[in-house]
């Protein structure tokens, strides 16, 4: 009888000590020209069909994100990758706008980010989901927003308008 064999198992803990202090990650920043801005969501799991991330990857690097995975889909790791290679979408506020300019678009809600921290600090430099709130103001379109910072309280007049 041969005998049959488990393979080996991804989770088995190993004790690994780090001798010194961790190395620093200087984040590196690309900016992008986006094709479009919203992203379609099928899943039945949530309420939403459109998400507007107007980043990838996610300076806040906290281990448990769901959407590191998705940075290998654009060619960077799920690793430290996720939060040291940040992509800035600079066109967003624009691309946003000739949407709400289609006949087609019918007003349904925008979830601000599915896949990133619309907040993360480079929003603080960048203001592109500041600049993208607005142009949903104006056309009375609803907003979600997912985020872990407390930068969005800057925009308390944009809501309150929304």
């Amino acid at each position: 009888m041969k005998r049959v064999t488990n393979p080996p198992n991804p989770f088995l803990s190993e004790i690994r000590e780090r001798l010194g202090p961790a190395p620093a990650i200087a984040p590196e920043v690309f900016e992008e020209t986006a094709k479009t801005i919203l992203s379609k969501n099928d899943s039945p799991d949530l309420p939403f069909r459109w998400s507007l991330n107007p980043y990838r990857g996610c300076f806040h690097a906290c281990a448990y994100c769901y959407a590191r995975p998705s940075h290998e889909y654009w060619g960077f790791g799920a690793g430290t990758d996720f939060e040291s290679k940040l992509v800035v979408k600079t066109n967003a506020a624009t691309k946003l706008q000739e949407t709400f300019n289609k006949p087609s678009w019918n007003g349904e809600l925008i979830v601000f980010s599915g896949n990133t921290d619309p907040y993360q600090p480079l929003e603080a430099e960048y203001t592109l989901t500041r600049a993208c709130l607005p142009a949903c103001a104006t056309v009375r379109n609803p907003v979600g927003i997912i985020s872990k910072s407390a930068l969005l309280t800057r925009e308390v007049d944009v809501f309150q308008e929304l």
